[in-house]
């Protein structure tokens, strides 16, 4: 395995893996069909007078989809939305076990929404409940967000695995990307 190849790393999203590849082809699927179903909608509803009947719950449950599909490459990616407030007073062995501790957090935090999901699914089968405009039932959204979200924890025990043995490197914080030594900048 290359060092583009890890997980987390700039190259990591080069690598070809069907996993990866269906993930993107749901998540672009689903947003094509959020902005088409409510295009629809609205053209429905203003020229003709005929809303299309339950786009706002479709759309909803699109939109479960596609969060939870994005999850797993974005995690892969580690490229989530972080704040830096204290990363400036973070070094040495510190970085990594806040880093490690992040994944570990991220991973048991997201293993209980799959529990939740899965859960929920139960409850709603067991009361026969369906949504309210269209009658669907949520089980089968809710058993398939739960496992987009094991896919995530996988990804992230890998992630850890690759961290203890150290083939995935610590993160660098951002602002260290910015920072200027007065000698070396031009106009000095």
């Amino acid at each position: 395995m290359s060092e583009f190849d890890m997980p987390g790393t700039e190259g990591g999203a080069r690598q070809s893996n069907w996993l990866f590849t269906a993930l993107k082809l749901i998540a672009a699927v689903m947003i094509f069909a959020m902005a088409a179903l409510t295009f629809a909608d609205v053209v429905g509803r203003y020229v003709f007078s005929l809303p299309i009947q339950g786009t706002f719950e479709i759309v909803g449950l699109l939109l479960g989809v596609v969060t939870f599909s994005a999850l797993p490459l974005i995690t892969y990616e580690r490229a989530h939305i972080t704040v830096d407030l204290f990363d400036s007073f973070i070094r040495g062995k510190f970085r990594f076990v806040q880093q490690f501790a992040t994944l570990l957090g991220s991973a048991c935090v997201i293993a209980f929404i799959a529990e939740r999901f899965i859960a929920a699914g139960i409850d709603e089968t067991e009361a026969k409940f369906v949504t309210e405009d269209l009658g669907l039932s949520r089980a089968p959204l809710l058993y398939g967000l739960s496992g987009l979200s094991m896919i995530t924890v996988g990804i992230l025990i890998v992630m850890m695995w690759h961290m203890l043995t150290g083939r995935l490197p610590v993160k660098q914080p951002d602002i260290d990307l910015y920072k200027v030594d007065i000698d070396e900048h031009p106009a000095h």
